[in-house]
């Protein structure tokens, strides 16, 4: 008899603590799905773009519309990015610009088509498809590709 109790008891102690293990894993999950979110929403606020030139980085355009801010935000937050990679560029960025707390470094491609562009500190890094690179290009510097 005291044998099955020790067993029952066991048996319970296992249960409840598979429970408390399951509950506490849940909320890591959640708290994890959390901050991913919330650091990788950008805020709509206008932004400068500064071009390259042979003496720095002279500004160039300040995007300011609504409507151009929020398909900038849609194009970077729909990009299928590269995420903990390294790039070394042969040349400095030819665009760059602040959006959100996030800096962005945009190259054009040599075929002139696609742009891609690293989201500096962050390890990201991307070649837009040529859609999106017409678009966000159009934006940035009020240019065709």
């Amino acid at each position: 008899m005291l044998c099955i109790k020790r067993i029952v008891a066991f048996t319970l102690f296992m249960v409840l603590l598979c429970v408390l293990v399951g509950c506490h894993q849940e909320e890591r999950i959640k708290a994890s799905k959390a901050e991913t979110q919330q650091t990788e929403q950008i805020k709509i606020r206008p932004f400068t773009v500064e071009e390259r030139q042979s003496e720095g980085y002279k500004s160039l355009k300040e995007v300011v519309t609504s409507d151009e801010i929020e398909t900038v935000v849609e194009i970077f937050e729909n990009a299928e990015w590269k995420e903990h990679i390294e790039v070394d560029m042969a040349l400095p960025p030819e665009y760059r610009f602040t959006l959100g707390s996030i800096n962005y470094a945009i190259w054009v491609t040599p075929n002139r088509d696609r742009l891609e562009i690293i989201a500096e500190g962050q390890a990201k890094y991307i070649k837009l498809p040529v859609k999106e690179s017409e678009d966000l290009f159009n934006i940035i510097t009020g240019k065709e590709l």
